[in-house]
């Protein structure tokens, strides 16, 4: 009988320790998942972080001093400026903390948050654009915010101070819009238009595609304009070089994201004493 109640013991104590084991496991593969907590340090980065704010005062500076030196010169079309709105002039890290703490993703309460319409300047932005409105400069606002979101955002820049937020200066992505370049064309067309403003590659122009190589590329074919005419600002939380890492979509479940993440990461390994380069940055 004790041998029998032994033997009992150690069947309970093994399929406690499996049952043990595949929740650990299942626990591990859960936070290895949850993009959220991933993308806890971006948002942070980008809300306390001092450096953040510099990078912002720094691209609206120059800008500022590019401005000035083209006024100097007789222009056959009036002068323009084309600028994305979000995280270029208007900062919804808010947002992005929400789903960050709570592990959602866009477009998860987008819509609330737009038309909550209360969305925050980011450093230099607000003088910056006052400053070319009193010099006559035409500001346009070319956003990938849905057209339906109008109506909110022109009240956001608004109840901000910003110029020039108009039916004529706010263009939202219409249904037939599959990029930027159409309204960015329609403006040239009838502006000079002197600078860009973005905090992605495809608020300047349209990279041969999304992968990480072609827009590497891309970067690289218009060195000469990065701080003259293209004006590029800070954004660690979203954008275009994520779906890259993806494969130009994000149509896949939360750990293939985990797992691509982590995979494009040039790694130092210790054991081998070698870095291993992945990102074709690093070729």
């Amino acid at each position: 009988m004790k041998r029998l109640s032994k033997l009992f013991t150690k069947i309970a104590a093994s399929v406690l320790l499996l049952i043990g084991g595949a929740s650990l496991a299942q626990n591990q593969a859960q936070a290895s998942s949850n993009l959220g907590e991933q993308n806890v340090m971006s948002v942070a980065w980008y809300q306390t972080s001092a450096e953040a704010k510099a990078l912002y005062l720094q691209g609206y500076n120059i800008a500022r001093r590019n401005l000035d030196q083209s006024l100097q010169t007789q222009s056959a079309k009036p002068r323009a400026i084309i600028l994305d709105i979000d995280e270029t002039v208007l900062d919804n890290s808010p947002f992005q903390a929400y789903n960050a703490i709570h592990n959602k993703t866009f477009p998860s309460c987008w819509n609330k948050w737009v038309k909550y319409a209360k969305a925050k300047p980011v450093p230099g932005a607000k003088s910056f654009l006052n400053y070319a409105d009193s010099k006559g400069v035409q500001i346009y606002y070319v956003s990938d915010r849905s057209a339906d979101q109008l109506a909110a955002t022109k009240k956001n820049l608004k109840r901000e101070g910003l110029p020039q937020a108009d039916n004529q200066h706010v263009l939202l992505k219409k249904k037939s819009d599959k990029t930027k370049e159409e309204r960015r064309k329609a403006i040239e067309a009838k502006s000079n238009v002197i600078m860009y403003f973005g905090d992605n590659l495809t608020d300047f122009n349209d990279p041969k595609s999304t992968s990480m190589k072609d827009r590497y590329n891309d970067v690289m074919e218009n060195a000469n304009q990065w701080g003259s005419k293209y004006i590029i600002l800070p954004c660690p939380m979203y954008g275009s070089w994520e779906a890259s890492l993806y494969g130009g979509t994000y149509d896949k479940s939360a750990s293939a994201k985990s797992k691509a993440r982590k995979a494009h990461l040039t790694v130092y390994n210790p054991k081998k004493n070698k870095v291993q380069h992945k990102t074709v940055t690093e070729k």
